[in-house]
């Protein structure tokens, strides 16, 4: 009499149950794994395997297994391996997907620059589980091409428009509203659309969520830089300030006359003291 067999191993239910119910089909069949292995193209290992649940094997391995027992069988339908099959094959990819995915948050938010803006990119995609390049592609209807999505990925480049930003953004999660933070990036570091006729072609593919989003984050974002104008806190005007404080200290210094070291009472160290051009009456 052989060994028992190990428990099914149903660490991903779907596959579990597929396996559980090759098991019944065998057992219905009154066939062993070596018996089987006579009547299909695969070892009795395989077989075995196949039927253990740690992995889902092939479908023609599966309808192999299946239609042997069968024959022997009657009222069962083979649709049923095929419906379980890829029910199972789905909660595989499911399970490998979040298997993949990070649990680093992405921060739009706080992206001021490019590199910070292809960071959160690059987090947003591993947290989405790392999609494939591939399925990225399908999925914006090669809005974001293979190539594209690579270079994205490994910070070669930044989409190159605001449409293929959101395609991207989509394909790894982000939809509807939770693209409010990112627009609100985009628009941070990669400025306003130019003209009239630039705007007009945006409005033409975005979803109307996404449209109504966009325009209000336009307008929040033309405040701040308006109120940041009037207050000359934009980077522009501080580098001209900073400039001009700089000159301004270059030109008193040229105005500064030296005074040798003098020495103090009672032996204190000396000083080297500065006289201002008004001291001395120089223009």
């Amino acid at each position: 009499m052989g060994r028992p067999e190990i428990p099914v191993d149903f660490t991903v239910p779907e596959r579990g149950v597929f396996a559980q119910y090759l098991r019944c089909l065998r057992k219905a069949a009154g066939l062993t794994y070596r018996e089987l292995a006579e009547l299909v193209p695969y070892s009795a290992a395989q077989l075995k395997r196949a039927a253990g649940g740690s992995y889902l094997p092939p479908f023609p391995l599966a309808f192999a297994y299946a239609s042997v027992c069968c024959a022997r069988v009657e009222d069962i339908d083979l649709s049923r391996v095929a419906q379980l099959h890829a029910e199972a094959q789905q909660a595989v990819d499911e399970h490998r997907h979040k298997d993949r995915g990070s649990t680093v948050l992405a921060k739009p938010e706080f992206a001021r620059g490019a590199w910070d803006l292809s960071g959160a990119l690059r987090d947003q995609w591993a947290y989405a589980g790392r999609p494939p390049f591939r399925r990225i592609e399908q999925e914006t209807k090669r809005w974001v091409s293979r190539s594209t999505a690579h270079m994205i990925v490994t910070a070669r480049t930044l989409p190159r428009d605001l449409r293929q930003y959101v395609a991207f953004l989509e394909a790894c999660g982000i939809t509807g509203l939770q693209l409010g933070k990112w627009l609100r990036a985009w628009v941070r570091v990669c400025g306003f659309p130019r003209t009239d006729e630039e705007f007009a072609r945006l409005n033409e593919w975005m979803a109307p969520v996404v449209n109504e989003k966009y325009r209000k984050v336009l307008r929040e974002e033309y405040c701040k830089l308006l109120r940041r104008s009037r207050e000359a806190e934009i980077p522009e005007v501080q580098e001209l300030q900073m400039q001009a404080q700089r000159e301004m200290k270059a030109l008193v210094g040229k105005w500064t006359v030296p005074v040798r070291p003098m020495a103090a009472v009672h032996g204190r160290r000396r000083r080297m003291r500065t006289i201002s051009p008004a001291a001395v009456g120089a223009g």
